[in-house]
């Protein structure tokens, strides 16, 4: 998800040469704990300023005696990361002026429960500014806007409202058996869970939600990221938390005008730059919103921040979209005068009506809006309907599958094991099963979807006839997953169930007859049975032009679709049919005039398929046609002449056709440079594609120097996609080694291969080709202990996601086998050599060069044993 976050280390360190080591101060330093990120104590003035030098980017909250501040102080006080200083004395503090010099020093204390109290709504506030903002641009363009703001809104919804199927009993049981596994470690939070199962009721939902515990962090955390699987097992509390604040809202509405309210917190550079170059636009806040009446406490939340925002929020109470409570009015929260508050439900969106430099901070002017309902409903309306349900579980699991946000999808396939109310409502149950097939499926997680999939059909046979319409989509996913594991035969079975529990339907849905007839078109076409292709393509164009507007695109398709096969078949002139059914060619008298966008389509189809089979030479004259076709009737810096140019330059590239295949990415690069932004990430795919076909050539310094280029093309755009960046980089390194230039080789693998762990999962399989290499390097400079470190580490990875009988891992094998026998492990190279071999033997002949080269290892080894 793109929202922004906002968390910065607070860290408290207590320099004390005589207090940490009285059993006296041990509770206070568990206190501490608990309210800062982090706690460190020292005795030794050296230790402690060495220990925060070491960490830069933390800010530093400082209690010291007044003897050891007296030393110390002066010489940290310039130091940016001290955000504050307290002195803290055992004993009655009797004045001393020296402490006047140095404005850091926010208190001298001798009661250490005073200073506790002193730190708290630093560090609750703290919490707070985790918080994930979402925008929304004032443009009409839905391109443009940041899909996080309709993500969250959705989130909040699903959350809050889809209910009808769960039980609140449940529901609670749930969150406090996640809560104690979460805080098994924390004997004081333990106590306060303890405490909620007793005495927790809806109307005091508030009072807990303002306690300093757990609960109020946890929740925090989890609206910021935000973490779906977390916030649905503390749905109990969230919904609670959010009615209780709407019923006060409520109450109070009738008494309260207009009103400013502040907020002072800390802001990344990005964000900034979001609200200037969203002014007039909106902004929501995604967690519990706390602001202040009192400017001057808002601003206090500002110091030490690098980048502080004061926002200044305008309320009109007229406006009911978005709750919203003052605590003043809440007389069971003992809030004196001074710290009344107005507290703010989840997901608040306001409209953004300036921003501006201050000294130390930017003020930004906002306004309670809900002028953006409609404009909201018109940007997520249909993501709405295709994410809704009765249950938030699953509902939850279709935003997920709608957004792509799928990082939770684990989490909440272990939660499924244990909530036994989906599992006592066998049609909720049959749903769930199937959503998580979908989103394993659209993962490439084909097992995993397979089996949820298996599942989902099993319980739905319990109450459901094996040809109700309802198990149609069930049976079409089945389908696309063994297709997508190329057993045709099994995808030709289950796709022509999905059909058959249509057409023999009383209700049948003609959408869905269209899609299951097109999928085994498409298979049929995929295993070269072109006759049956064509007859379910023409029954989905007969379907088409009954029920849908003449002019409606996807008639079109299926025209193209027809083409194709007709092309493939040799059936010219039932091609040209086809594509003038399809709109694809016009007639005005005698002149035949072509539009390039559509007519070259159908030829650039064939050939993505004609490539996808390996078949080069059938796709180089699909791609040559259409870009024929293109150059008689489009400029020429019309960006298709580059992507066609490009399709043209792989497929050259695939035959090893590295001089023709540079021609063609020249040629790509040349038009994308006259007609795209100057920061287009395609023009640094391009140079990576020059790279590679200077390579082919071993033409050395201009491979290197394309490589660079693409790093430095690609660094320009605002929105690079870091694992692309982070394979253009590798790239480099892979320059370097084929020039033997290792040292150099690794530390470009290096800088890759940490931008590969930031935005991929340890386990990815773009990990395996990295890994490799740098064993390879490594190898290379005789340093096999770290070659064997990665070679495993490919193995690893290839072992979980490439298939059975890869021949990738036979080569991996070997490699691990040589390098253990030039580490004279002669016994450990005898065994990785033998997996070789059998890993080989599972696809090719004893006599296979292949094979016979990883023999001679074998017997190499063996020699020498």
């Amino acid at each position: 998800m793109s929202s922004e976050k906002t968390e910065e280390q607070l860290s408290c360190i207590w320099l004390d040469n005589q207090r940490l080591l009285s059993v006296e101060y041990l509770d206070a330093q568990e206190e501490l704990r608990s309210v800062f990120d982090s706690f460190e104590s020292f005795r030794n003035s050296d230790e402690c300023v060495d220990y925060f030098t070491s960490y830069p980017d933390i800010r530093i909250v400082l209690i010291t005696s007044n003897v050891l501040g007296r030393l110390i102080v002066p010489l940290i006080h310039s130091c940016e990361q001290i955000v504050s200083i307290y002195i803290f004395y055992s004993k009655k503090y009797i004045a001393d002026d020296w402490t006047n010099n140095f404005r850091k020093i926010k208190g001298i204390f001798n009661d250490f429960r005073l200073l506790c109290d002193e730190f708290k709504p630093q560090a609750n506030h703290k919490e707070e500014n985790s918080t994930g903002i979402s925008f929304l641009s004032c443009s009409d363009d839905i391109n443009r806007q940041d899909p996080s703001f309709m993500y969250f809104q959705l989130l909040k919804e699903v959350l809050l409202n889809d209910i009808f199927a769960e039980s609140e009993a449940e529901t609670r049981l749930n969150m406090i058996a996640y809560c104690r596994k979460a805080c098994a470690d924390s004997e004081s939070s333990l106590k306060i869970l303890n405490e909620f199962e007793r005495t927790f009721i809806p109307q005091l939902a508030i009072l807990w939600y303002t306690k300093e515990c757990f609960l109020f962090k946890m929740l925090n955390k989890a609206l910021w990221t935000p973490e779906p699987d977390v916030l649905y097992r503390l749905r109990y509390f969230l919904r609670h938390l959010h009615r209780q604040i709407s019923l006060h809202a409520r109450a109070q509405r009738d008494d309260t005008a207009k009103m400013l309210v502040y907020r002072g917190q800390s802001m990344s550079t990005s964000e900034i730059e979001k609200l200037k170059k969203n002014v007039d636009g909106f902004l929501s806040f995604n967690n519990f919103l706390s602001t202040s009446f009192d400017r001057k406490i808002a601003e206090m939340f500002l110091f030490g921040c690098p980048t502080g925002v004061l926002f200044e929020m305008e309320i009109d109470p007229s406006i009911q979209k978005y709750p919203f409570v003052n605590t003043k009015g809440l007389s069971y929260l003992g809030y004196s005068e001074m710290e009344q508050e107005l507290l703010f439900s989840i997901g608040t969106v306001f409209r953004i009506l300036k921003i501006e430099k201050q000294n130390h901070f930017y003020r930004v002017r906002l306004r309670l809006s809900d002028e953006v309902d409609e404009r909201l409903a018109s940007y997520a309306l249909v993501t709405r309907d295709e994410t809704r349900s009765s249950h938030s579980f699953l509902s939850l699991l279709k935003l997920m599958n709608e957004m792509g946000q799928y990082g939770s999808v684990d989490r909440f396939a272990q939660m499924l094991a244990d909530d036994v109310g989906i599992a006592a409502n066998q049609d909720l149950l049959g749903s769930v099963h199937h959503m998580f097939g979908i989103i394993y499926l659209n993962r490439g997680q084909y097992k995993e979807a397979f089996e949820h999939f298996d599942k989902s059909l099993n319980v739905y046979l319990t109450f459901l006839p094996a040809d109700h319409r309802r198990l149609s989509p069930t049976y079409s996913c089945i389908g696309a997953v063994h297709s997508h594991q190329s057993d045709y035969d099994k995808a030709l079975t289950f796709f022509q169930l999905a059909l058959d529990c249509q057409t023999s339907s009383r209700e049948p849905d003609l959408s869905l007859i269209i899609h299951y007839t097109k999928n085994l078109a498409q298979t049929y076409r995929t295993i070269g049975r072109n006759v049956e292709a064509l007859d379910y393509y023409k029954r989905i164009l007969e379907l088409q032009q009954q029920f849908l507007n003449e002019n409606d695109p996807s008639i079109a398709e299926t025209c193209s679709s027809i083409t194709q096969v007709c092309f493939a078949n040799g059936d010219l002139m039932g091609a040209l049919s086809y594509m003038m059914r399809g709109g694809q060619f016009r007639s005005e008298g005698t002149n035949v005039d072509l539009d390039p966008n559509t007519s070259a389509s159908s030829l650039i189809q064939a050939g993505d398929s004609a490539l996808s089979e390996q078949n080069y030479e059938l796709a180089l004259n699909y791609f040559k046609q259409a870009l024929d076709l293109q150059h008689q009737f489009l400029l020429p810096n019309h960006p298709s002449l580059s992507k066609t140019n490009s399709r043209i330059a792989d497929t050259y590239y695939k035959q090893n056709r590295y001089q023709e295949s540079l021609q063609h990415y020249l040629k790509t690069l040349e038009i994308e440079q006259s007609s795209l932004s100057t920061d287009h990430p395609s023009i640094a795919s391009s140079y990576h594609n020059i790279s590679k076909a200077y390579l082919g050539l071993e033409q050395w310094s201009d491979a290197e120097k394309y490589a660079m280029k693409s790093v430095e093309q690609l660094k320009k755009s605002l929105d690079a996609n870091q694992v692309t960046l982070a394979s253009y980089i590798d790239h480099i390194g892979y320059v370097y080694a084929e020039q033997n230039k290792y040292e150099q080789a690794l530390n470009y693998y290096d800088q890759a291969l940490h931008l590969h762990r930031l935005y991929s999962a340890e386990d990815d399989p773009s990990l395996i080709g990295i890994y490799y290499r740098i064993g390879n390097a490594y190898f290379s400079l005789n340093r096999y202990t770290d070659a064997l470190i990665f070679y495993q580490r490919t193995l690893d990875i290839e072992s979980k996601h490439s298939s059975d009988d890869a021949q990738d891992i036979a080569h991996t094998y070997t490699s691990l086998a040589v390098t253990y026998y030039s580490l004279r492990q002669y016994d450990d190279a005898l065994v990785a050599a033998q997996q070789a071999v059998h890993q080989l033997r599972k696809t090719l002949p004893i006599n296979h060069p292949e094979v016979v080269k990883a023999q001679k290892i074998i017997d190499a080894i063996q020699q020498r044993a």
